[in-house]
């Protein structure tokens, strides 16, 4: 079980009502002393335990597409690690086998439960700084000491994929779909684009997101998202001395301003943000409802852009993308 795995099953743990019955690794070694569920060291075998309502795929993108599809086809609902998939067509096949099966498919976008983004959609939707016209963003970091299979770009997409997705999924959560993506970077001898700067555009408004995983070891992990408004501005910025993994020790920094000259930092949940996203998957599953916080439909719709910032990074060229 990797790193993304371990999360999961902490969260778990604090969610009434949910349990970790069993889980797929292979290294069982690893957990042995700290899980007391089944252990199985086949995808395959864990798929049959009958007593599973829902399964979170935490393996490398480019198994998530047949993970996904087995997973429905057992009867399985499904939470799955972003990104949602290496292309577009693959994230649309994921979608088709778990309405073909009725299953519930949620793609893990976590700072749409993260507490003080969470709180930035909903001040925006509130008015507190009128309408969005610029959005800044950041995502710095190097190498996750946890993925050998992040530096493969066939299995990753590498930083452009894997990193910058998230903060590409915020955005379109803010702003909808772009109409026309651009994406310069730096790109590895193993074909990752491991530094990227994307511009987004829309009819009213324009976005910059910075991804980058060639940090030096000393440079702390560190988020940061401007939205500006037409009556005012929300600022927040994530910093932690190592990696994510540290995040509860980290830094942050929210704040709100307002045209009149007022400021001040917002009330934001002090609960985890991978509790938080489980806990919503757990209740759509027992309640029969669909993810509406986060459906899979947006999810491909990101994976879309996300093949488009590709496609710019490789020809030079601004991607009009269709409505």
């Amino acid at each position: 079980m990797g790193y993304i795995g371990q999360v999961h099953r902490e969260a778990c743990r604090k969610i009434p009502g949910a349990q970790v019955v069993a889980v797929a690794t292979l290294d069982p070694e690893k957990i042995r002393g700290t899980f007391c569920g089944q252990i199985y060291t086949h995808y395959e075998e864990l798929l049959q335990d009958t007593r599973l309502d829902a399964i979170v795929i935490g393996l490398p993108t480019d198994l998530h597409e047949k993970a996904v599809v087995m997973a429905a086809e057992c009867g399985r609902h499904i939470l799955c690690e972003k990104p949602m998939a290496l292309n577009a067509a693959s994230a649309r096949r994921m979608i088709e086998a778990a309405q073909a099966h009725e299953r519930i498919l949620m793609v893990g976008h976590v700072l749409r439960f993260w507490a003080q983004y969470a709180r930035i959609k909903e001040l925006i939707d509130a008015g507190e700084i009128g309408s969005p016209i610029s959005i800044a963003a950041y995502r710095l970091s190097k190498f996750p000491p946890w993925m050998d299979w992040f530096r493969n770009a066939e299995r990753s997409g590498g930083t452009l994929l894997d990193l910058q997705v998230h903060d590409i999924d915020f955005i379109h959560w803010i702003l909808g779909h772009p109409q026309s993506v651009y994406t310069v970077g730096i790109e590895s001898t193993s074909g990752c684009w491991d530094h990227v700067h994307t511009i987004l555009t829309y009819p009213d408004a324009q976005a910059s997101i910075e991804a980058s995983s060639l940090m030096p070891e000393s440079f702390p992990f560190t988020t940061r998202v401007l939205v500006l408004g037409t009556e005012g501005a929300l600022e927040y910025t994530f910093r932690v001395g190592a990696n994510i993994q540290e995040r509860a020790s980290a830094s942050h920094s929210f704040r709100l301003y307002k045209s009149d000259g007022r400021q001040c930092e917002p009330a934001a949940s002090t609960e985890d943000a991978y509790v938080a996203q489980l806990r919503y998957f757990v209740h759509c599953v027992a309640h029969h409802q669909p993810p509406n916080l986060c459906p899979p439909e947006e999810s491909c719709q990101v994976i879309q852009v996300m093949d488009a910032a590709r496609q710019s990074a490789e020809t030079g060229r601004i991607i009009a993308l269709a409505a």
